[in-house]
């Protein structure tokens, strides 16, 4: 992938301790990388709903993304320019954590490993290789 920008953000995890979480901007597709071990923006899963919904932590990094204007926002609201990018979450599940608009899904390890599948997904290499 070229053209990627990787940074740090900061903030606190599920048990109120500040940790790092890695992420990778990329222009090309649209898209954030985010490399999160630590349960700091990661979504959750709701038991009661039976699904992934995004966590407070990751609307939080958000809303600081969008203030940086990484991407051209126009006069969009921060819920408008987090609809239209695609999310990307890499860390404690073993899984990769795709969002986008409103729906969240779930990439399994094979789908990882299958070349075809991660180029359809725009995976970044660094951080699949890190959760595979």
């Amino acid at each position: 992938m070229n053209g990627v920008f990787e940074f740090e953000y900061r903030g606190l995890n599920i048990i109120d301790e500040i940790s790092t979480v890695e992420v990778a901007l990329d222009p090309v597709h649209n898209a954030f990388h985010i490399y999160d071990t630590n349960d700091v923006v990661e979504p959750e899963y709701s038991f009661s709903l039976k699904k992934y919904v995004m966590s407070d932590g990751f609307y939080r990094m958000a809303n600081v993304l969008y203030e940086k204007q990484f991407f051209e926002s126009a006069s969009q609201t921060v819920e408008q320019w987090i609809s239209e990018k695609t999310w990307l979450f890499y860390g404690s599940k073993k899984s990769i954590i795709k969002y986008y608009g409103v729906d969240i899904i779930e990439i399994s390890k094979e789908e990882c490993i299958d070349e075809d599948l991660n180029e359809i997904h725009h995976l970044y290499n660094k951080y699949v290789m890190r959760v595979l």
